[in-house]
């Protein structure tokens, strides 16, 4: 090859590597460090009080719900009270003053004025079926990174339809009211395939009283969150349709409780969860009793979608009928993420080693520290709490 021609080849080959090295630390510079639990009054508009007074009790007492974040319309006084409350303010750019295709130079100029923002969590683009508007999705998540790469961006959508066809969203989000409408497997499945293909993150839009409120709402609503967990779940926001902050009172109604329960579970594990990433692996256990406590027809068998720990897989759960996810942390040891397949009652779990592991840890959510569990004839034994998510880590 010609001096020339290989010195042309050269240049262009690493204009080239620092053009995806840019591109991969922008990625990660857009990457959620924070377990988003967000508070909304809905979307497109300016729902939230208006003055800093109404505005700072609002947070306040949303902070003492466990939420870590609020969605909603951006101003630099709402940014101050957030930040002393160490709550992350998601950015919506439905709103029709810097509405993200309607109002586009001033959707720009806010985005532009934000980057490295430590009080933005990110920017919600949508929220509703996409159906054939992937390409206009896709035009703004393009330019929310250009003019702000140091953020995410979220689109969400009903249930998973159209949302692995937008490009280069950081985070992406589905609502599928499954109490209601049945498809949960089916699209954890799906959102999970795609945030591993694509490098990124999924949130969940949620139902807020799936059950009875007072009573056993915060299972319901636990479940969801908590099954969603082993497939990557990284944050969630919920439905909203009134209530959860007595407008009157400016304290938490009964729904606001019943919330609050349900976040500080997952609350005590964000960190943690934050740091594993993506799952490599799904598994179920065979189940005889459906999330409802009720007993299944016919012999034990996994639920449908779901798939059975593989037979040469290093450990079995010889004992407690759970979903578990399988990850690894930021040092390589194994961690797994697991839920019991029943809103209502615990499961009380065994599980097997073929070889026994150097050792193997139990995330406690009361203490927010891991401790070791002890080894007997190689397996360990732990509690999976109803409608939460536990942790295991094993070094080997």
């Amino acid at each position: 090859m010609p001096k020339h021609v290989y010195r042309l080849v050269a240049g262009l080959l690493l204009a080239i590597a620092q053009v995806a090295l840019a591109a991969g630390e922008a990625e990660d510079a857009r990457r959620p460090d924070r377990f988003a639990i967000i508070f909304n009054k809905g979307y497109a508009g300016d729902n939230l009080p208006k003055d800093p007074a109404s505005f700072e009790r609002l947070i306040r007492v949303i902070r003492e719900a466990h939420f870590n974040t609020v969605m909603g319309k951006y101003e630099e006084w709402r940014a101050r009270i957030c930040k002393k409350y160490e709550i992350r303010f998601f950015v919506d750019l439905l709103v029709p003053e810097t509405h993200v295709y309607q109002n586009v130079e001033a959707a720009h100029k806010l985005c532009e004025s934000l980057r490295k923002s430590d009080v933005v969590y990110g920017y919600h683009l949508w929220s509703d079926n996409i159906a054939s508007t992937y390409d206009g999705r896709s035009r703004d998540v393009k330019n929310v990174h250009a003019w702000d790469p140091t953020h995410p961006t979220y689109v969400g959508s009903y249930r998973m339809d159209g949302v692995a066809r937008v490009q280069g969203s950081d985070l992406f989000g589905y609502y599928d009211f499954h109490w209601k409408r049945g498809g949960h497997w089916e699209h954890l499945v799906a959102a999970s395939k795609v945030a591993r293909e694509k490098g990124a993150h999924f949130l969940r839009y949620c139902d807020a009283a799936p059950g009875r409120v007072g009573t056993g709402n915060p299972n319901r609503v636990g479940y969801t969150i908590a099954t969603s967990i082993p497939f990557g779940l990284k944050g969630y926001l919920f439905h909203y349709t009134g209530g959860v902050v007595d407008e009157k009172s400016g304290q938490l109604d009964a729904l606001g409780k019943d919330l609050k329960v349900v976040n500080a579970k997952f609350a005590a594990i964000g960190d943690e969860v934050m740091a594993i990433g993506n799952p490599t692996a799904v598994y179920s256990t065979p189940v005889t009793k459906t999330a409802k406590d009720e007993a299944v027809d016919g012999a034990p068998a996994v639920p449908g979608g779901l798939a059975a720990i593989p037979a040469d897989h290093p450990f079995r759960i010889a004992h407690g009928e759970v979903l578990l996810g399988v990850f690894k942390d930021p040092k390589g040891r194994e961690v797994i993420a697991l839920a019991s397949h029943n809103a209502y009652q615990p499961q009380d779990v065994r599980i097997e080693f073929k070889e026994s592991p150097k050792a193997v840890s139990f995330f406690n959510r009361a203490t927010r520290k891991w401790t070791s569990l002890r080894l007997t004839a190689g397996a360990a034994s732990f509690q999976v709490e109803e409608y939460a998510t536990e942790l295991v880590r094993i070094e080997r």
